[in-house]
């Protein structure tokens, strides 16, 4: 089976692991984020709960870190710079600014509820389970992305 190769923002990777969605997304796409993204979620943020879940991740091989020269680019600037070098699918981001930034360069985007469309298509989620995944996604995105996913759940034909 080919995976999707797609690179990933900090905010994306957090919204993911607080749904408790990523595992599946990990488990259906070819994951990869910058070291700056690495470092902004795990190496800086190790007090938090979702930094050792995401290393335990890397550790599985589940998601992966690209291997870049030393770069001043922080988050979305790493991942922009990083889409631009090598072969990727697309950038997945939940960040406006940044997803009206590649909107511009005519980059492929994911946002995190979409994904959980993705996901139903593949069959890699059940109907149900992509509600009650956008259900606990909810919370972090806005209420225009909500409603546009759970349209398109809501008229699923299977």
């Amino acid at each position: 089976m080919q995976y999707m190769k797609v690179l990933m923002d900090a905010d994306c990777l957090i919204k993911l692991t607080k749904a408790k969605i990523k595992e599946t997304v990990c488990k259906n796409f070819s994951v990869v984020i910058p070291q700056a993204v690495k470092e902004e979620v795990i190496d800086n943020a190790v007090e938090h709960p979702d930094a050792t879940i995401i290393k335990k991740n890397i550790s599985n091989k589940l998601l992966s870190v690209a291997k870049q020269r030393p770069s001043p680019h922080k988050g979305e600037d790493a991942v922009f710079t990083l889409f631009q070098q090598k072969k990727f699918d697309a950038i997945c981001s939940d960040d406006k600014r940044f997803i009206r930034r590649i909107k511009f360069f005519d980059v492929p985007y994911i946002t995190p509820a979409v994904f959980i469309v993705i996901l139903l298509k593949q069959g890699a989620l059940t109907l149900n389970e992509a509600y009650s995944k956008l259900v606990l996604l909810s919370p972090f995105v806005s209420d225009d992305e909500y409603n546009i996913v759970k349209s398109a759940l809501d008229n699923w034909r299977v």
